[in-house]
């Protein structure tokens, strides 16, 4: 790998989208690559808010039950939830893959945009059923890949309930602690101060951590990019069983989400030169933005965490777009590589 190349990608990107704090990891060939900018740099260990990379979390979760015969990807919500609406047509599957139906958000778009933080902040852990509740039984596109933080959330309770606890302590008990993630949490309490990266919104404000109640399972995980990497490498196979077998199954396609994307159970899997199919999710909270993707069978991965949410518009070009990034680093890692540099700091 070229170690000036992926710097100067890294640097063009931030001249074009700045973030004052950003952490790249890249792993090639199972030998590790650090870059980290601005406030980031000066901190051992910076936690960064991932957002619906979370989401990751909870279909693994859900396939390490399935796996351990605890449930099935095809139960119905009825079996657990049988007072909504909506349980009988909806199954485990279809929240995982976005198939479900169900909106986006309680929240309508307007009111995102205008009030999304203050509503999410006073969103309660019971006010998501009451949401369900008062939603109609048939849903029109059910079937079809329709993303939604509502299915997201309602999978993640369900799963918790399962398990005999919150969602959130069954993630750290079942997933986290295995693997050794330690330094992933929801509770921004759970942290020294000086290891949060402040968030910024799109016109660099800083903004406080992100809260949204009873919408955990969607994304309101903290985490920091080397336990995202070790995510990754037990996705790859790297940390044995039964990650390997786990992935395997929350990375099958399930559905068509745009002309060049699938989605497998939270994982969305596109074809990205030169490394193949690539699986990959990427997040965003109220003041953060993150992506995580690794190549499906091939030795590739990367991380990329940051602390602002771009402008809107910057979605719609490619040279301003965090989404765009591991396909340029991914281009510079190739399989003749026999080693990558132990770390780079800027």
């Amino acid at each position: 790998m070229n170690t000036e190349a992926a710097i100067g990608v890294m640097q063009d990107f931030l001249s074009r989208s700045p973030r004052s704090a950003l952490e790249a990891r890249i792993v090639c060939n199972d030998q590790p690559w650090l870059w980290r900018h601005g406030s980031a740099d000066g901190v051992q260990t910076p936690v960064f808010e991932i957002g619906s990379v979370g989401k990751l979390f909870t279909t693994t979760l859900l396939a390490l039950l399935v796996q351990r015969r605890q449930v099935s990807v095809s139960d119905p919500v009825k079996r657990f939830y049988p007072q909504l609406p909506c349980a009988e047509r909806i199954t485990l599957q279809q929240l995982a893959s976005h198939t479900s139906g169900l909106p986006r958000n309680t929240i309508g778009y307007w009111q995102l945009m205008r009030r999304g933080r203050q509503l999410a902040e006073a969103f309660q852990p019971d006010d998501l059923i009451a949401f369900l509740q008062q939603l109609p039984p048939v849903f029109k596109g059910a079937g079809k890949a329709r993303y939604s933080n509502v299915g997201m959330a309602l999978l993640g309770r369900i799963l918790g309930d399962v398990c005999g606890m919150p969602y959130g302590a069954a993630v750290d008990e079942l997933l986290l602690h295995p693997l050794g993630m330690h330094d992933t949490h929801l509770d921004p309490g759970r942290y020294d101060a000086r290891h949060l990266m402040q968030g910024h919104d799109s016109r660099g404000r800083p903004v406080p951590p992100f809260i949204w109640r009873g919408m955990e399972a969607a994304g309101v995980w903290r985490s920091t990019g080397a336990d995202m990497m070790t995510f990754l490498r037990a996705h790859m196979g790297l940390c044995g069983q039964p990650w390997a077998s786990l992935a395997e199954r929350t990375t099958r396609p399930q559905a068509r989400m745009t002309r060049d994307t699938q989605i497998g159970l939270g994982w969305m899997i596109s074809v990205q030169d030169p490394w193949g199919r690539v699986a990959w999710h990427n997040g965003g909270t109220f003041g953060q933005h993150s992506m995580v993707a690794y190549a499906l069978n091939r030795s590739a991965a990367v991380v990329l965490l940051t602390d602002r949410l771009p402008p809107w518009w910057h979605h719609l070009l490619p040279d301003r777009q965090l989404e765009s990034l591991p396909r340029r680093l991914f281009g510079l890692c190739r399989e003749r590589d026999t080693r990558l540099p132990k770390g780079v700091t800027q």
